[in-house]
């Protein structure tokens, strides 16, 4: 099955779309992500992560700063028929 996903960016104001083949909506998550970070790797982070990052680890939030913004079936009414590039 075929997923057309976007993620944001609120920061940089980036939106990154993806195509990703996969059986279920969870499994396409965790791949666009893979393809979102390998596009958009994180910066390097300096010394020790502060307070405020460790509680969000503990909390299972991406630090990252990528939010899934949408998620459809290609085909679906109302899904675009194919994602453009990744902007």
């Amino acid at each position: 099955m075929k997923w057309l996903m976007e993620f944001y960016h609120e920061r940089r104001a980036i939106l990154a779309r993806y195509a990703i083949d996969a059986p279920l909506p969870a499994a396409a998550v965790r791949l666009g992500r893979s393809a979102l970070l390998a596009e958009y790797p994180s910066a390097p982070t300096r010394g020790r992560p502060g307070s405020f990052r460790e509680a969000q680890r503990v909390e299972g939030q991406d630090p990252s700063g990528w939010v899934l913004y949408r998620i459809v079936k290609a085909g679906d009414p109302g899904s675009a028929a194919a994602p453009g590039p990744a902007t």
